[in-house]
């Protein structure tokens, strides 16, 4: 018997279809930064909109609100680095040139010696810690990630304004235009679903920035009290490393307890066990407090979202991976509702044929 043969036709718009989504997709891989860039504005304007919101809702234009919030936002934001740039920059110029002379002195610890020894890591450390001193300005970029990468020109700063700005006033119009195409029960549906991960968005930025900052007094106070040089740069750091969950604040105590080395082995101890006891305190105390119930995300899934994210985005992804796994969450939540309903009914109809008359 011969073999049949077997024709797949392929209709004309299944390929303009496949084309466009290509076209797509090559775009977006080439314009990676871009995108990255809208991101970034997208989530400021949707932490922004609570706030925006509140001040509608007591009878605020839309516009006038989101000018004067982010307007009040940008103001504050620019006193902030106005007054403390120039001292800070100092100390980090500073500190990172004394970077070396810290790794030597650390190195003058028996035990130090022998741990660092064993895996030839003291030439690699001090190397390394030569070169960064060298490169001050690409130190200072890995140092402050996103602000190397986001604002890293004044253009790119008011481009990012502005669309933050445009973003904030036209939100409900935006949504609504979206929704405008949704049959009237997939509007009373997801409206709702978006509306909480807006919430869960900005009660998850507010909230990380406000934690960082806790993180940084802490860090800073704790540095100045024990004597440690660079108090404001320490806090500096510890601030900016905690704004990406769960691993951050792990790397600012590493940093800590390092630099505490070169003061004393007491100061150190007492550094590791102040940034022990903190640690606890911000996951179970402070977290929940400030995060309440809009981002409920377990420890597991916090650490496999930034993993993902700052894999793919780098530390933009790791600081924005916390609401955007927020906000999936309460979409696969909404969207898995009528299985789950019908599951628990056919579960309840099994136990009620089980159970003997």
């Amino acid at each position: 018997m011969p073999p049949q043969r077997v024709e797949v036709v392929i209709g004309v718009r299944t390929l303009l279809t496949l084309l466009a989504f290509g076209a797509l997709v090559a775009l977006a891989i080439l314009s990676l930064g871009t995108l990255i860039s809208i991101l970034v504005a997208a989530t400021i304007a949707l932490g922004l909109d609570p706030v925006v919101g509140a001040l509608v809702r007591r009878g605020w234009k839309r516009g006038r609100a989101a000018l004067t919030v982010f307007a009040g936002l940008f103001v504050a934001v620019f006193a902030l680095v106005l007054v403390t740039a120039g001292p800070v920059w100092n100390e980090v110029a500073d500190f990172v040139h004394a970077l070396p002379a810290y790794w030597d002195e650390l190195q003058q610890k028996d035990w130090f010696q022998q741990l660092t020894a064993t895996a030839g890591a003291d030439d690699k450390i001090r190397s390394a810690l030569k070169d960064l001193a060298a490169g001050l300005p690409e130190a200072a970029t890995a140092v402050l990630g996103i602000a190397g990468g986001v604002f890293g020109s004044a253009l790119s700063l008011v481009t990012l304004s502005f669309l933050s700005l445009f973003l904030l006033m036209e939100r409900p119009a935006i949504t609504d235009w979206l929704f405008g195409f949704a049959r009237p029960e997939t509007d009373a549906r997801w409206r709702p679903v978006l509306e909480d991960s807006i919430g869960a968005v900005s009660s998850s930025l507010i909230g990380n920035v406000a934690i960082s900052v806790v993180a940084a007094t802490v860090a800073g106070l704790s540095a100045w009290a024990f004597g440690l040089p660079f108090p404001i740069v320490l806090a500096l750091i510890t601030g900016l490393l905690d704004l990406i969950p769960q691993v951050g604040a792990t790397v600012a105590a590493v940093i800590l307890v390092g630099v505490a080395l070169t003061v004393s082995t007491p100061a150190a101890i007492a550094m590791l066990v102040i940034q022990l006891v903190y640690q606890q305190v911000e996951n179970y105390i402070v977290y929940p407090i400030v995060y309440r119930r809009a981002v409920e995300l377990s420890g597991f899934t916090t650490i496999v979202a930034v993993l993902i994210a700052s894999s793919i985005l780098g530390v933009p992804g790791a600081i924005l991976a916390v609401p955007f796994a927020a906000v999936i969450k309460i979409v696969l939540r909404e969207a898995g509702a009528p299985r789950r309903a019908r599951m628990a009914a056919l579960r309840q109809a099994d136990e009620r044929e089980q159970v003997p008359v």
